[in-house]
């Protein structure tokens, strides 16, 4: 009974904050705006303004990759504090899941962004010249995300880990979760050998789908997994939107320097 007032907690919670998140008709009203500066302010007017409002004309590539993965850790944590106690291990590890790019980097030893040493939670994972630390990925749990060489199993990887995560008394939750795993999977095996035009519209029919069946499954622990991946789908829109802006738009100063992750 417990675990079952606690999810219509969170349902109640997602539902609010589901109708606040951007529809489609708002990406298109944004699309127009060629600046940085000229998104950003027609965003502020919009469901996007809680995610640009840290953001101005100034910013650069560093700002948006290190604000945005900010801003999807605290909405993942949030969701955490919302669900019953035995979920929120597997909900938190979501929280790494845009960082991903980062630990790949490091798996092939090559020097990763900037960025990254401003950002609180990758610096704590680093030795003072910029290595990973050993003692403190076992101690986050990451040490698997960054074993040298294997860059090609870091998703899998963590995706095993996110399994491990979930409770052991699942009461029938099992086999829906596995189907969005399965899901998600062949997604991404998609979008891996798709051209940038496809791959976004794969990203769309995704999130199509997420919607649907996030009115379909309430009071269920899938439901807190369809919101959080709706969120970082959104966030990494965002996150594509100005990127491009900030690298292609009239007088910036990025072009050409590559670092973004």
């Amino acid at each position: 009974m417990r675990s079952t007032l606690d999810f219509a907690y969170a349902q109640a919670r997602i539902q609010a904050r589901y109708a606040a998140l951007p529809p489609e008709s708002e990406w298109r009203r944004l699309a127009g705006a060629r600046s940085l500066g000229a998104y950003l302010e027609d965003a502020r007017v919009g469901p996007l303004r809680p995610w640009v409002k840290g953001f101005s004309a100034l910013s650069g590539a560093h700002d948006v990759e290190r604000g945005l993965r900010s801003f999807a850790w605290e909405e993942v944590h949030e969701v955490a504090r919302w669900i019953p106690r035995a979920w929120r291990p597997a909900v938190q590890w979501i929280a790494w899941l845009p960082f991903l790019a980062v630990f790949e980097q490091l798996a092939r030893a090559r020097q990763i962004p900037s960025w990254t040493t401003q950002d609180e939670r990758l610096r704590t994972l680093l030795e003072e010249d910029g290595a990973p630390s050993p003692l403190a990925l076992r101690r986050q749990g990451l040490a698997e995300l960054a074993v040298p060489g294997d860059a090609e199993q870091v998703a899998s990887r963590w995706m095993r880990e996110w399994r491990h995560r979930w409770p052991a008394a699942r009461l029938g939750q099992g086999p829906r979760l596995d189907a969005f795993c399965r899901e998600v999977g062949d997604h991404l095996a998609a979008f891996r050998l798709a051209s940038p035009d496809a791959a976004w519209d794969l990203r769309r029919q995704l999130r199509d789908r997420l919607r649907l069946r996030l009115h379909q499954r309430l009071l269920q622990p899938l439901t807190i997994f369809l919101y959080v991946a709706l969120i970082l789908l959104d966030l990494e829109r965002l996150r594509g939107e100005l990127l491009r802006r900030c690298v292609f738009s009239p007088g910036s100063q990025e072009a050409g320097q590559g670092e973004a992750v």
